[in-house]
């Protein structure tokens, strides 16, 4: 609403001007109407207080003569970046909404007390925003006056909250919170005795609102008894609050709180200790249950029958799948020479390979290993189970095992499971009888009884490859891995170690034989490539064996490489 203001001056003036010296008349109304001590005819600032959400009353610091009436009135918002922005205008008797800042739109009302000559600029639903600067202009005919004075917004926050921090070497650390402050306050701790206690920390910060929390620590003996006080104090407003802790001497027989935690989480931490080790031990039984059922259902059998002259011998490899009984065919593996390199020397039959003196002549395909002395079998294993047995007789250097089908056959290879090579080494006579699995990094071992023939057992599915010590019917290696690939067995006779290492590998064809049926002969016409002829000791052979039970049919062929050897251990 307009604020009403008498008429007289405007009616004097009238008539003046009727009327000679009306000039000098009005110019001394004028003067009369804008009586103000000299001290406020400047930029002087008073400073006014509102609350956050209240009212402020803005009181012009210029008076004005009790009857006259001001042509204008203007409330502005000074800046030093810009002009200043109108907050409320009055002119011509009404207020006007031209030019206004919008955020005052509707929340500014002009009051004038007639009797006083005040003009008051009210301002409801104060923010934080509105603190600051205001300008007051006031014109009352040709003469214009103004002051500036500042509106402070002050918030009264929450009562403030004592809480223990820790304990440390006879002293309670103590933390007094509280939130909802503006401008930033003032807090002090006091002992029971009303002394002031120094503050160890304070933190004053400001939340999404814009007003202050704050958070201040401090600390006393564990011996202190009674009420330890925290004020926190708005120093504009002049009040504050205070809120205290009571510290009382702990009853005859009760126990420090460390002690009380200590007899609470001594047993828990016990309990979960051992419910850890129980719940470890659970897993690796039931891993090591599962792999025993897996050896059990899809592992190596070896049936021995004894004859009359306590000749033992092996009948054959069975595999339990499904509880059926399935015999494993022992794996006629063949050498393939187009993976061999070029100093390699193939028999005719593709199971025997040694080095050469030099290179053969034959073609230079992608799939030939041209760095490494090595040559591939000719077999791919996909799936299921196989088992094979290579004559390594005394060599000193040698290598076997499986390979992917994608390994690189260009260069120096570094032979790993993480390249696709499950591989089994003999070092050479020089570190004795040592042996390493190329493993990453690689696994080295010694074996009681250097190995004359090794077996390899490969379960594809299982993801195991084993070797054997088919000699004293020993495990030598197992590596487990996750295949998905084809896979190829893998020979390497190595160098001929000055000498000592000439003999070749010899894939065993047979599931009889003997070691002097396996040693090769000199070369001669019919075996210029350096082929290896395969004889069968018939002393060897076993006698007609004994009538088995109608539930299983035995094959003739017996080995007695396999006599004797043990299940894999997964």
């Amino acid at each position: 609403s307009s604020p009403q203001f008498f008429s007289l001056p405007v009616l004097v003036r009238k008539e003046m001007a009727s009327s000679p010296g009306s000039w000098f008349s009005s110019c001394l109304i004028t003067l009369v109407a804008l009586q103000m001590p000299a001290h406020l005819s400047g930029d002087v600032s008073k400073f006014h207080l509102a609350p956050l959400g209240g009212t402020a009353e803005l009181l012009c610091p210029l008076s004005l003569w009790p009857v006259s009436v001001p042509m204008q009135i203007r409330w502005l918002r000074p800046s030093r970046s810009q002009r200043s922005q109108a907050v409320h205008v009055f002119r011509d008797g009404k207020d006007r909404d031209e030019d206004l800042i919008p955020e005052y739109k509707g929340r500014t009302t002009l009051v004038r007390d007639i009797q006083e000559g005040s003009v008051t600029l009210q301002i409801r639903n104060v923010t934080l925003e509105d603190r600051g600067p205001y300008q007051c202009q006031i014109q009352v005919g040709n003469l214009s006056r103004e002051s500036i004075l500042t509106l402070q917004v002050a918030v009264l926050g929450s009562d403030p909250y004592i809480h223990m921090k820790g304990y440390d070497a006879g002293w309670i650390q103590l933390v007094c919170r509280s939130v909802g402050w503006f401008p930033q306050p003032w807090a002090q701790w006091r002992d029971p005795e009303g002394r002031r206690l120094l503050s160890l920390s304070e933190d004053h910060s400001l939340d999404e609102t814009g007003l202050f929390r704050t958070a201040v620590s401090s600390r006393i003996r564990d011996n202190t008894l009674g009420n330890v006080s925290c004020t926190i104090r708005n120093m504009v407003l002049g009040r504050e609050k205070t809120t205290a802790m009571l510290i009382e001497a702990p009853s005859p027989g009760m126990r420090s709180s460390s002690a009380v935690a200590l007899a609470v989480v001594l047993p828990v931490l016990g309990l979960l200790i051992t419910v850890g080790i129980f719940l470890i031990w659970k897993q690796r039984r039931s891993r090591e249950n599962l792999l025993a059922d897996h050896a059990k259902e899809k592992g190596n059998y070896i049936l021995k029958v004894k004859y009359k002259e306590q000749v033992t011998y092996s009948l054959s490899l069975y595999i339990i799948t499904n509880s059926l009984l399935t015999l494993l065919e022992f794996m006629a593996v063949t050498l393939d020479p187009d993976t061999a390199h070029p100093k390699l020397i193939l028999s005719e039959d593709r199971r025997c390979v040694k080095l050469g003196d030099r290179k053969q002549p034959v073609p230079d395909n992608p799939q030939r290993f041209d760095f490494v002395v090595s040559v591939l079998g000719f077999e791919y294993f996909t799936a299921g189970c196989h088992y094979w047995e290579v004559y390594v007789g005394d060599k000193t250097k040698w290598i076997l095992g499986v390979c992917s089908e994608s390994v690189s056959r260009k260069g120096k290879v570094t032979a790993s499971p993480a390249n696709g090579h499950w591989l089994l080494r003999q070092s050479g006579q020089s570190h004795g009888n040592e042996y390493q699995a190329l493993t990453s990094p690689q696994t080295s071992f010694r074996l009681k009884e250097p190995p004359r023939c090794v077996g390899i057992f490969l379960d594809y599915e299982a993801g195991i490859i084993s070797f054997y010590n088919v000699t004293d019917k020993s495990h030598i290696f197992t590596f487990t891995h996750s295949f998905s690939g084809p896979l190829r067995p893998f020979f390497e006779p190595c160098l001929h170690d000055g000498g000592k290492n000439i003999a070749p590998l010899i894939i065993c064809s047979e599931l009889q034989k003997s070691e002097d049926s396996l040693v090769p002969k000199p070369e001669g016409k019919g075996h210029a490539n350096g082929d290896v002829s395969l004889k069968v000791n018939p002393s060897l052979l076993p006698p007609q064996a004994p009538e088995l039970p109608p539930v299983m049919s035995w094959p003739s062929d017996l080995g007695p490489a396999l006599q004797g050897l043990k299940a894999p251990s997964f």
